[in-house]
């Protein structure tokens, strides 16, 4: 084991035993940020003790197949996977190493505030039983009174597991959108100019306090964007698309006929190195499978291997693409108009 995975698995070890005081909460910060490789260390050493304390379920553990086939537009799921399969192991043992980082069980207030930093997950259980799961880089309040439970998304996004009491709605505010819910399972994230909620279970309600749109129920399987002032709120029945999107709670990221920009933007949602389309021709390239969300690189190489592209990977950042592309078709582009 390598000094770093020694000292990784120490903080993994002493966080799961107890929570950190107020020194070592600092020290252990300053670690992780010292260097990237000690990001990747504490989620092995974390996914390892989290496997230890399952041991009774080590199927779930293992290693799962899974395909990635990049698709040019209009081509057909059978022709991409004819081109190249694509196979991915470890993801499971990753996974669990990203979701063990959110569990910090802590009893919490009627008031309590909640922020995640970019890659960073938690799991929050509330004081009326509901659980909230919050994905990186979100800033969420809660507020319990005797008359509701009020729940207010500042930024980001959060699964909620709501605990049933008709006596307490349990209402979620993102901006001008509201959703309301007695007991049920939903998402919610926050966008510049409203919110997406994604129903997994049971039913909720939602509207716009500024919109003149009419309140909408959603049922499981639904989902719908509020536009902060709603004229109409259209709802559409996407069990698999809402099921993708939620992906994130279990590590990964799912691809169903997506750009390449758009992959590369859910990326760049939970790594602290970024990716960057430096041919903006390469964006608009569709693609289907799955990755782990702490797998950037290899999504990166893949995505090399298939649109035979230059990829560059640095401490900072990863490139896919090449300008010189860019400049060799704007010179073809002129030479045929001479």
């Amino acid at each position: 084991m390598s000094p770093i995975d020694k000292e990784a698995l120490a903080w993994a070890l002493r966080q799961a035993g107890r929570p950190l005081n107020e020194s070592e909460r600092a020290a252990f910060e300053n670690w992780r940020a010292a260097d990237i490789r000690h990001q990747g260390a504490l989620l092995r050493a974390v996914a390892i003790n989290r496997a230890l304390d399952q041991a009774m379920v080590q199927k779930t553990l293992r290693p799962r197949r899974d395909r990635l086939a990049l698709e040019w537009a209009g081509a057909s799921w059978k022709q991409a996977c004819s081109r190249r399969e694509f196979f991915l192991y470890g993801g499971a043992a990753a996974s669990v190493a990203f979701l063990a980082l959110s569990t910090m069980f802590s009893k919490t207030p009627d008031q309590a505030a909640y922020s995640t930093a970019k890659g960073e997950f938690r799991k929050v259980p509330l004081a009326d039983k509901s659980v909230a799961n919050i994905n990186s880089g979100s800033q969420v309040e809660v507020r319990l009174t005797s008359q509701q439970r009020h729940v207010t998304l500042k930024k980001g996004e959060v699964w909620f597991e709501v605990a049933k009491d008709k006596s307490k709605p349990f209402i979620v505010e993102a901006g001008e959108v509201q959703v309301r819910a007695v007991g049920t399972a939903f998402g919610v994230r926050r966008y510049a100019n409203g919110a997406e909620v994604l129903v997994t279970e049971g039913t909720v309600e939602v509207w716009s306090k500024e919109g003149s749109a009419q309140k909408r129920l959603l049922t499981a399987g639904e989902r719908a964007f509020v536009a902060d002032r709603a004229s109409d709120i259209a709802v559409a029945r996407q069990p698999r698309e809402v099921e993708r999107k939620l992906a994130w709670r279990e590590g990964k990221l799912v691809f169903n006929n997506q750009t390449l920009s758009e992959a590369v933007a859910d990326f760049n949602r939970y790594s602290l190195r970024k990716i960057v389309i430096l041919d903006p021709h390469l964006g608009n390239k569709k693609l289907a499978g799955q990755y782990q969300i702490d797998a950037p690189e290899s999504f990166a190489k893949d995505v090399g291997d298939f649109l035979d592209v230059p990829i560059v990977i640095t401490a900072e950042k990863i490139t896919i693409g090449d300008l010189r592309d860019i400049d060799g078709r704007m010179g073809n582009t002129d030479r045929s108009r001479g």
